[in-house]
């Protein structure tokens, strides 16, 4: 069974409660306690005795199957396709500061799409480099 990893930390320290006193009031081994803690999978034993230590219902623990949801933008970048790169050149510089620009607001980087790439039926600018970015959906 899949765990919720953060839930189980949480409720371990909300009791002050260490990984080996965990493993006491659950009857469980400190190596089962770790590994749940550490992959989130646990076996429906280690699940009950999770929840009877807890005080809370087992499904409770389970961790939720919902996907992660993305939004996506693409940026244009105008640049010198004679310019090679490299990290000492301008384009360089000027493509880690609109990365870093957008990364302060949380997007992430998804892909680059250089001028001889073709998507479909749309084909990137000779002098443009497409800058996919994404950031997770908060609900």
């Amino acid at each position: 069974m899949k765990i919720n990893t953060k839930q189980v930390i949480q409720l371990r320290r909300s009791k002050s409660w260490s990984q080996e006193q965990l493993a006491q009031h659950t009857g469980l081994n400190l190596r089962t306690i770790q590994r749940i803690e550490n992959e989130g999978a646990a076996s429906m034993r280690s699940c009950k005795a999770l929840a009877a230590a807890f005080d809370v219902e087992v499904h409770s623990l389970s961790e939720n199957e919902e996907p992660i949801q993305y939004e996506f933008k693409v940026v244009e970048i105008e640049f010198d396709a004679r310019i090679a790169l490299d990290f000492n050149k301008p384009l360089a510089s000027e493509l880690n500061a609109v990365l870093n620009k957008h990364g302060q607001a949380g997007w992430k980087l998804a892909q680059v799409i250089s001028p001889d790439k073709i998507l479909g039926t749309y084909a990137v600018p000779d002098n443009k480099l497409l800058v996919i970015m994404q950031r997770e959906v908060l609900a």
